[in-house]
């Protein structure tokens, strides 16, 4: 079974699509959206319908979460609240329904899904003093977050690591890997990111592709979400 792995795709349909492009050039067999579907960008009702289609498995960040008055938005920054806001009011019923449905974690044979840590998935952020906390309390061997917008691992005996570019990973050691974010990068990469994880090999491979950002930000600014949003996109942080 080979997994496409997403996380915070955050309504970003251009970088969504190329994701799911690239991906299907190596091969996949299910798709597995580690939250924060909507917020922030400009096609939050398109970016769920595109991973219903695809018949991913899903489960809820904390802006798919506030989105649905499951998480109070007062807890989020002014401009990730007003993106919120706005995100609300564009949810058709039928979508607004999904993201109220998200469960907060998915867990199959060595894998343990979750937006942000297992003991507050739609709060805390992981790092490598949670990472450690997390493989210590979890049975499984690979825990994999979003949410941090930066890819990193965390091996159960070594230190952070950040994730540069294109990477191969062994799951010859119990770890935690953050993955990168579809939609609003924040590494300092502009390139929408995504992973595939082969369960038989135990071998995740992380790809960095580009997208088209301005097509990505013109929308953002259209819509007259945040212009500080559609400079993110540009810069990748």
């Amino acid at each position: 079974m080979r997994y496409l792995v997403l996380s915070d795709v955050h309504s970003n349909l251009e970088a969504l699509h190329s994701c799911i492009g690239d991906a299907e050039m190596h091969g996949f067999d299910r798709v597995l959206c580690l939250g924060d579907i909507v917020g922030y960008n400009a096609n939050p009702n398109e970016c769920i319908e595109l991973l219903v289609e695809k018949k991913a498995i899903c489960i809820a960040g904390n802006h798919d979460a506030a989105c649905v008055k499951r998480l109070n938005p007062e807890r989020f920054n002014p401009t990730a609240r007003k993106c919120i806001e706005w995100t609300k009011e564009q949810l058709t019923d039928k979508n607004r329904k999904f993201l109220s449905e998200l469960p907060v974690f998915f867990s199959c044979q060595f894998l343990l899904a979750v937006h942000g840590t297992p003991s507050r998935p739609l709060e805390e952020y992981m790092d490598e003093t949670n990472a450690k906390e997390t493989l210590q309390r979890v049975a499984e061997d690979l825990v994999l977050c979003g949410h941090t917008h930066v890819p990193f691992k965390v091996e159960e005996r070594g230190e952070l690591k950040r994730i540069e570019g294109n990477a191969t990973i062994k799951m010859a050691k119990r770890m935690v890997v953050s993955m990168p974010s579809v939609g609003q990068p924040r590494d300092g990469n502009p390139k929408t990111g995504y992973a595939i994880l082969d369960f038989g090999k135990k071998i995740m491979e992380v790809y960095r592709v580009e997208y088209n950002v301005e097509k990505a930000l013109e929308k953002v600014i259209a819509a007259g979400l945040p212009e500080f949003i559609a400079g993110r996109l540009k810069k990748g942080v």
